[in-house]
């Protein structure tokens, strides 16, 4: 009887845990249905970045998601707080953080560039529109005992109760155009309907 009891319970949880597990949407705001083929994250689906970024970590909480996405090989890197860590030639972080408004989301970025402001040397703002959705960039450069990455550009927005924030950095001997990949990145995102 212990047993069987054990059983349904456990099946419970199982099949609770299972509807607990977030469903794609049919389509996306610029019309595109939602492809199984894209990375999902929160409201956000993504697309294959290509330049020869790779997928190297990627992990969900309650109210974040979290992507990491690098070009060439790991190098050995210690960091300011003394810590052995890996580099690459130029990396890619997107950061998805769920709050509970669109106005405590739009207060989440404007907290974002400022501490974007306080932790880069920002040496150009702009207003830019990727796949439809309304971002400010920011391109920088990193003080040399900060990062180990020279130079920068990122994007943010607010998408309903969602912030979201993109970085791109690389050392100074990466040849490709930061910008470049960035802009390609987010034209290739999309945002559930």
């Amino acid at each position: 009887m212990k047993k069987a009891i054990l059983l349904i319970m456990i099946s419970a949880m199982l099949a609770g845990l299972t509807s607990c597990q977030a469903k794609r949407p049919a389509a996306a705001v610029d019309g595109a249905p939602w492809s199984e083929d894209w990375i999902t994250f929160g409201v956000l689906g993504v697309e294959e970045p290509g330049h020869g970024l790779t997928l190297r970590d990627d992990k969900a909480a309650r109210d974040m998601s979290y992507a990491a996405w690098s070009i060439g090989e790991a190098q050995p890197y210690v960091n300011g707080a003394g810590e052995e860590a890996e580099r690459y030639d130029a990396q890619l972080v997107l950061l998805l953080t769920a709050c509970g408004t669109p106005e405590e989301a739009r207060q989440n970025v404007e907290e974002l560039l400022e501490m974007a402001g306080e932790h880069y040397t920002v040496t150009d703002t702009a207003q830019r529109t990727f796949n439809g959705q309304e971002f400010t960039v920011l391109t920088y450069t990193f003080a040399s005992d900060t990062s180990p990455f020279s130079r920068g550009v990122s994007a943010f927005t607010a998408f309903g109760a969602w912030a979201i924030s993109v970085e791109f950095a690389c050392q100074e001997t990466f040849d490709q155009d930061g910008t470049e990949i960035l802009t390609d990145f987010l034209e290739h995102c999309h945002y559930a309907a």
